[in-house]
């Protein structure tokens, strides 16, 4: 992904908005994208591109690119899923992104986000 690219966070939660607006057909063509981009690049080989625009964000530390890569794509299958109602397949990339990073905010707020909905449901 490059610097100028949508957010996972901001493509689903416009798919969100979508939705409320009565847009299912809008909505679920972004949720299906973050799923399909999740899909196409999960096993990618990620090298740093050193041109300075390029970078997603900032990283001054080492790190992981293949393991960075990964959870930034079973991120976005898990939003993409919860975005077309598979919960089941959302929360099985949830956990595996808690497993490998349990700060990650964007997998906090998602589960948050989803035990809100739990409750709701449940009134």
């Amino acid at each position: 992904m490059y610097y100028n690219d949508a957010k996972p966070d901001k493509i689903f939660y416009a798919g969100l908005c979508w939705r409320n607006l009565h847009f299912e057909d809008k909505a679920r063509c972004l949720f299906y994208k973050l799923i399909s981009y999740g899909e196409k690049h999960l096993f990618d080989s990620v090298k740093m591109d050193y041109f300075a625009v390029s970078l997603p964000d900032l990283q001054i530390w080492e790190k992981d690119l293949y393991l960075f890569n990964v959870i930034h794509c079973k991120y976005m299958l898990a939003l993409g899923y919860w975005g077309i109602g598979q919960e089941e397949k959302s929360r099985k990339y949830l956990d595996e992104v808690i497993n490998c990073d349990k700060n990650h905010i964007g997998v906090l707020a998602l589960m948050s986000l989803m035990s809100m909905k739990r409750k709701v449901t449940n009134c």
